[in-house]
């Protein structure tokens, strides 16, 4: 039986800051060591700065995505330092692009899968580069409808790609009555042929998720995770090692 693969998503959490980025993997490593039944990836994220933000926003500090995005910028060099480091730790490395400059970086790198963000899920510039690799494909699909998700999926499979779909809901972080899990039911119903998974981002101190995904029939697994320092404060959707670990128990059982 193929093993089910957990994603931990590094985001933004590195701050910017190599050394902490590698302190992440290597906390989050002995996690995984843990738990032998499973794969587990370590993902980054991609954005071409010069374009992604609009030169006429470059210097509006005052917008929080803009200074969040600055603030954490990494060189490539930083990211090979880091993604080369994920992978002697042992995880699967894995890239969201959010532009096609990010993309063809992603195949320069040699990323074996790609991630499309939900708030890319319907970027048809984006997914027609993406398309034009070799590289396997989880998509989020967080406020797509199902046509649109219909659309999507005829597009890759079209095209023979390797496509997982990801039920995920776009609230930072998401409340136990708003987490939809019956989706996870209707993607595996209305796509057989489509493995199916769950990008989450509820509070870290929701319980019960995991089991409930699995018995959904989920076979991927997304969270965005760190480690809180007297530097850096974690966000309220991330988990940290301890929060991981016991999720990882309740999805064994």
């Amino acid at each position: 039986m193929n093993k089910k693969l957990f994603i931990f998503e590094m985001a933004n959490n590195h701050m910017g800051d190599v050394e902490h980025g590698k302190r992440i993997i290597e906390e989050f490593s002995r996690v995984k060591d843990e738990f032998p039944l499973f794969n587990f990836g370590m993902k980054f994220q991609f954005r071409h700065m010069d374009t992604f933000i609009h030169p006429d926003y470059h210097s509006r500090m005052d917008i929080k995505y803009v200074k969040r995005f600055k603030e954490t910028d990494l060189t490539e060099r930083e990211f090979w330092d880091l993604k080369t480091y994920a992978e002697d730790a042992g995880f699967i490395p894995i890239c969201t692009g959010f532009d096609e400059p990010s993309i063809s970086r992603i195949e320069e790198m040699q990323f074996p899968i790609i991630k499309i963000a939900s708030c890319s899920f319907t970027d048809w510039p984006l997914l027609n580069r993406i398309a034009e690799t070799n590289i396997p494909i989880i998509a989020s699909t967080a406020t797509a409808t199902l046509p649109q998700i219909d659309n999507v999926v005829s597009f890759f499979t079209n095209r023979n790609k390797h496509l997982t779909l990801m039920h995920c809901v776009a609230e930072y972080p998401t409340g136990a009555d708003k987490l939809q899990m019956n989706q996870i039911k209707i993607l595996k119903e209305r796509y057989p042929d489509i493995k199916v998974g769950f990008s989450t981002h509820e509070d870290p101190e929701i319980k019960g998720t995991l089991p409930i995904a699995i018995a959904m029939g989920a076979e991927v697994f997304e969270k965005h995770v760190g480690i809180e320092t007297e530097e850096y404060a974690l966000n309220a959707y991330s988990a940290t090692p301890e929060v991981v670990r016991k999720r990882l128990h309740s999805a064994q059982e």
